[in-house]
């Protein structure tokens, strides 16, 4: 399979893989069903809705949708399809899951919680990593979506998973940069002084660095105008965010002010998910529902 270098590429090789299939829980949210609708037009996977039927019927006709071969399981209670869903998945009939119309952190809590995942991956660590294109080079960062204020351990299990993604979109070596507003370790700005240490830790095949500011770990101009040494040099492929509103203010700006091509996929965990933010556009959803298949499937091919 080719090296993707665009998600048209991702899309494109998606549809040359073995299809799986993605349940979607608590599948009552129009863009949900526009994202699915035309992933299944496109040939990426077949779908399974777990949800209200008659709303999901109301909301495809409201959007003249094509639902013809997806299976519908009416289930009114959003915790109850959740249930569902993972029932389906725990079966064989669904390998993937995705977020409809329902809490992240009940979803996310039900799946953690379940014996059966757990037994599967014992060592579960979910971190959101977002996935977009700049300059022509794919650029992730973490995270934006559920751990709020990571401490060190937990950041350095956020950089592994990003790390883990980058590799599979084939950066052999990523440059990873632990953001902060400084390139100076200093005590007034704890975000800084734990970047230092996390740069000072054993990296396998990565390169990192930090403290560093956003303009300075990703544009070599600003790091050379900085002057502040770095292994990263202004080429940072992953960022690091020190917390969830930096990290979340980042994909929301990309996505709504600059409305830049962006993908969210969700890592480290027994199953593959996908999660969007209920305000993510339709186009987001679907380019997070084809990362997901070409990291969780594609790659093993």
């Amino acid at each position: 399979m080719n090296m993707p270098a665009s998600f048209e590429t991702i899309v494109r090789n998606v549809t040359q893989c073995e299809k799986k299939t993605v349940v979607v829980a608590a599948a009552t949210e129009e863009d949900i069903l526009i994202a699915t609708t035309q992933a299944k037009k496109h040939n990426l996977a077949r779908f399974v809705y777990v949800g209200d039927f008659k709303q999901i019927q109301h909301l495809a006709w409201k959007h003249r949708l094509n639902l013809s071969g997806i299976e519908i399981l009416d289930e009114s209670e959003p915790g109850q399809a959740v249930r569902t869903a993972l029932n389906l998945i725990k079966r064989g009939d669904a390998q993937i899951l995705m977020k409809g119309k329902v809490g992240t952190g009940h979803l996310l809590g039900t799946m953690l919680k379940d014996d059966d995942l757990k037994k599967q991956q014992p060592d579960q660590f979910l971190s959101h990593v977002s996935i977009f294109i700049w300059e022509n080079r794919w650029k992730i960062f973490s995270d934006p979506a559920l751990t709020i204020l990571p401490d060190v351990k937990q950041k350095r299990r956020i950089a592994l998973n990003a790390i883990g993604i980058a590799r599979q979109l084939g950066i052999a070596t990523p440059r990873v940069a632990f953001l902060s507003a400084t390139e100076k370790p200093t005590a007034k700005m704890p975000s800084s002084t734990e970047a230092a240490e996390l740069a000072g830790m054993q990296w396998d095949d990565a390169i990192a660095g930090g403290p560093l500011a956003f303009d300075g770990a990703l544009f070599e101009k600003a790091y050379q105008i900085k002057g502040v040494p770095s292994p990263v040099e202004g080429k940072a492929d992953i960022l690091i965010s020190p917390n969830i509103e930096t990290a979340n203010t980042l994909y929301k700006t990309l996505s709504w002010m600059f409305q830049i091509d962006i993908a969210g996929v969700i890592t480290g965990g027994a199953i593959p998910c996908i999660l969007t933010s209920r305000a993510d556009s339709a186009r987001v959803k679907f380019l997070s529902i084809a990362m997901t298949i070409y990291l969780s499937t594609c790659r093993e091919q």
